[in-house]
């Protein structure tokens, strides 16, 4: 599992990882992005691991002059908060008001001789 660096400088996978960490079972899965839109700026950003059951979840509240920068809660599956972290979410920006990350599928490559 990768460690935050101390500036918790993180990204969107690494908020899928912190949630992961409330769980027992920490196989990846997509994540669902939703922002919540104002109207010069984004307000919370809810981040939900979509699984049967549900895989946690995760509050993001950026701060007034730094859409980036801010506070995130997260919740394990329960829906109880386990972290509250000051983080900036570097590439936050790359994704739309609706997004999905996609879980990477891992290929295996074999080599012959």
């Amino acid at each position: 599992m990768k460690k935050l660096a101390t500036t918790n400088q993180v990204t969107v996978a690494d908020v899928e990882r912190l949630i992961l960490e409330t769980q027992e079972d920490r196989t990846p899965c997509d994540m669902h992005i939703h922002k919540s839109p104002l109207e010069d700026s984004v307000g919370a950003v809810f981040f939900a691991i979509s699984a049967r059951p549900p895989k946690g979840y995760a509050m993001f509240l950026p701060r007034d002059n730094d859409k980036n920068s801010g506070i995130l809660h997260v919740f394990d599956n329960l829906g109880l908060k386990r972290k509250i972290l000051h983080v900036t979410i570097n590439d936050l920006d790359e994704y739309k008001d609706r997004d999905i990350l996609k879980v990477q599928q891992v290929v295996q490559v074999l080599e012959v001789k």
